[in-house]
């Protein structure tokens, strides 16, 4: 029985134990499973790029024949060496049905890694290759800050560049959930780099930022203005895009908190909203100068602080039942709009 925790995931796939012919990779983010699977496919031995050697089916087509994963893994390659099974995508069919021949005999040249998506303790085969000696199951759920710190960490390395401690802390609050995308980012930031040695904050705007940060604003924005067909659609975007929960809460969070200290100054000195608003630092985009002036006149000063406590609440739940992250997230800042809509009639 071999059971790997989601914390030695990392160490198992620099070593991964010769013992194990059948490896399943499971969790939420297809695209860590993918970048962990196509480690393994590299450490296989296996040549990749030969068809005869390296065989991908869909999960579909390999739980509909028990015996098609067996006669793959268990066929002697043409030339000689090592060969690699590897089975994809999603099936509602009994997948364990197929493995279990593996399972029963494993090969002794062959390796069979399967991707799947988050599977409960309960699954058949996630049960069944956490019992057999000659498997193991590899969970991919990842620590989200740890995750892009070693992803920038070894595309930096890889591209012998280094980063500015800014830089490297707006790259992080930019970078989106999706393993794979995210590390997209980083290779494009190292490409425009290219061999001046040092990521600075200006490259990062440059190259990751500005869309990012421009969506993130016209979230906020639509929100704290009851605009809700904006706010919707663009939030859709942005977790399609994969942009992580944890930043849109947090540009909600900053947000807020300017608009709290404008009405609180507005409200105390009768200054007008116009005056706090071309007054803030960093200051506020010529675009977004209306809006957020709307939402300042918008919302008092108690309403403010019973959605900042809400959005810390929001802060917290996000990170402690990440799987409901989004949806989360989504009812809440649909309440923020509607109420702002209420204010606004």
């Amino acid at each position: 029985m071999a059971q790997v925790k989601n914390h030695e995931v990392d160490a198992y796939l620099k070593k991964p134990n010769a013992a194990h012919r059948v490896i399943l990779l499971y969790g939420p983010d297809s695209g860590l499973v993918a970048e962990r699977a196509n480690m393994l496919a590299k450490s296989s031995g296996a040549d990749l790029n030969d068809p005869f050697s390296t065989i991908v089916l869909d999960a579909e087509d390999a739980a509909s024949d028990p015996q098609r994963v067996a006669d793959e893994a268990h066929t002697v390659s043409m030339f000689g060496g090592n060969r690699l099974v590897r089975i994809k995508g999603s099936t509602q069919k009994n997948l364990a049905n197929a493995i279990q021949p593996v399972l029963d005999q494993p090969p002794v040249d062959a390796l069979v890694i399967i991707e799947a998506g988050d599977l409960k303790k309960s699954s058949p085969l996630r049960s069944q290759i956490e019992k057999a000696s000659s498997a193991v199951a590899l969970p991919c759920y990842q620590d989200q800050i740890r995750a892009l710190q070693m992803i920038i960490d070894q595309e930096l390395e890889a591209s012998k560049l280094t980063i500015e401690a800014s830089a490297r802390k707006a790259l992080v609050e930019l970078l989106g959930d999706n393993r794979m995308a995210s590390r997209g980012e980083v290779q494009k930031l190292c490409m425009y780099v290219g061999d001046r040695g040092q990521v600075t904050l200006d490259d990062v705007n440059q190259i990751v930022g500005d869309a990012s940060s421009l969506a993130l604003d016209t979230v906020v924005d639509a929100a704290s203005i009851g605009d809700i067909a904006t706010m919707e659609h663009t939030y859709k975007r942005l977790i399609a895009r994969g942009t992580a929960v944890f930043q849109v809460v947090s540009a909600f969070q900053r947000h807020f908190q300017a608009l709290h200290l404008m009405r609180s100054q507005m409200e105390s000195g009768n200054q007008p909203a116009s005056s706090l608003v071309n007054a803030m630092r960093p200051p506020v985009n010529f675009q977004r100068k209306d809006k957020v002036v709307q939402a300042v006149n918008l919302w008092r000063k108690t309403s403010l602080e019973r959605v900042l406590s809400r959005l810390e609440n929001l802060s917290l739940e996000t990170r402690t039942q990440s799987t409901l992250g989004v949806a989360l997230t989504s009812t809440a800042l649909l309440a923020i709009a509607i109420e702002a809509r209420q204010s606004r009639r």
